[in-house]
This record gives structure tokens, sequence and C-alpha cells, in this order.
């Protein structure tokens, strides 16, 4: 699997928001660094040019992978503390 790929896909993205979410919860530093994941996520759409037809829903797919993860993990976080 190339790395182009593993950044195209949304449970990367998910990943990396549920890890910010259950590491720092809903606090100040966790939000920023979602606004800059977010930030970064249109600029690689930006950079990563047209999608064809066989990768566009993976790839729009990722940035509400992100936000949900990051949603996912301060609830757990919330539950296991």
């Amino acid at each position: 699997m190339t790395l182009l790929r593993i950044i195209d896909s949304p449970y990367a993205w998910g990943a990396v928001g549920f890890a910010i979410g259950a590491s720092l919860g809903v606090t100040a530093v966790s939000v920023w660094l979602v606004a800059i994941g977010l930030g970064g996520f249109v600029l690689y759409l930006r950079l990563h040019g047209p999608a064809n037809d066989a990768t566009e829903g993976a790839l729009f797919a990722a940035g509400p992978a992100f936000i949900l993860g990051w949603v996912l993990g301060f609830m757990v976080r919330g539950l296991i503390t």
C-alpha cells in the first residue's frame, strides 16, 4: 500500500481524529489541532488535484471521518474517566 493511498483513506483520518479526541478530550489544544487538521485536509484536497471516479468517495469522506473520529475519541475518553 502506498503512502498516498494511506493519506487518502478516511480510516487513517478517522484514526488520527480519534487519537486527538481520546488523548486530549475537548480542550483548547484539541480544538486547535482539529482546526489545523481540517485546514490541512482542505489544503491537501487542493494540492491533490482532480479526483478520479475510483477514489473520489474515499478522498472526500476523509474530512468527515476526521471530525467523527475526534467526537468518538472524546466520548470514549469521557466514558473511561
